[in-house]
């Protein structure tokens, strides 16, 4: 089973990701973990990976404007790039091969989009975090050790990349709930309470995927 977390900056996603990987006994593909499985595959750099995965297109390059670069806001690198489909390509294909060999939890990368939406065998749990800019803007402060103005930067920058990312190459709107099984607000729940709801969710979908494969 896939257990793909869309969420907003500071709303949770590494926290309720790790926890329900821990659950499930599930391999963690965040964007970290990502980075790093392609650049030793592939042999490609890890700062180019943290500029080039989970990124939108841009007016000032010819690929995408990066989520990494985004949040951190480095400066403008010209070096050669890959071409963006092959990158996400990849991407799919190490959510794909985890999967085969059991459950995976994969944080952002487009969700649900990335997978093809629902694909034909594996069972897929589409989970979306949210919570109110205010509240994220404390959880970046507090996490990063930021002041609040720069919170708000990386959350603005962040928000409006990762729309634009998943409109450009999949057509699709990150809070069009109808691609979700399950959609949290941690500021209104509180993280605990969302982290325990997803957890449950997981276990529930993955007990059925079991039994659903016994029975056949």
């Amino acid at each position: 089973m896939i257990v793909s977390i869309s969420r907003e900056l500071g709303a949770g996603g590494g926290s309720v990701g790790e926890a329900v990987a821990r659950a499930l006994g599930a391999t963690l593909l965040d964007e970290r973990t990502i980075i790093e499985r392609l650049a030793d595959r592939h042999g490609i750099s890890t700062e180019y990976l943290a500029r080039t995965c989970e990124r939108p297109p841009s007016f000032g390059e010819s690929l995408i404007a990066d989520l990494a670069r985004a949040s951190a806001m480095l400066p403008f690198n010209t070096e050669w790039r890959m071409p963006d489909d092959p990158i996400i390509d990849r991407v799919r294909a190490l959510v794909y091969e985890c999967a085969a060999g059991g459950d995976v939890v994969v944080i952002g990368h487009g969700g649900v989009s990335l997978l093809g939406w629902r694909p034909a065998g594996i069972a897929v749990l589409a989970i979306l975090l949210q919570a109110g800019t205010a509240w994220r803007m404390n959880q970046l402060a507090r996490r990063y050790g930021i002041d609040h103005d720069e919170a708000q930067r990386r959350i603005e920058r962040t928000d409006e990349a990762r729309k634009r990312f998943l409109r450009h190459y999949f057509d699709n709107d990150m809070y069009d709930s109808r691609q979700y099984d399950l959609v949290l607000n941690t500021e209104r729940l509180g993280l605990e309470a969302a982290i325990t709801l997803a957890t449950q969710a997981a276990m529930n979908a993955a007990g059925y995927t079991a039994l659903n494969e016994r029975a056949g």
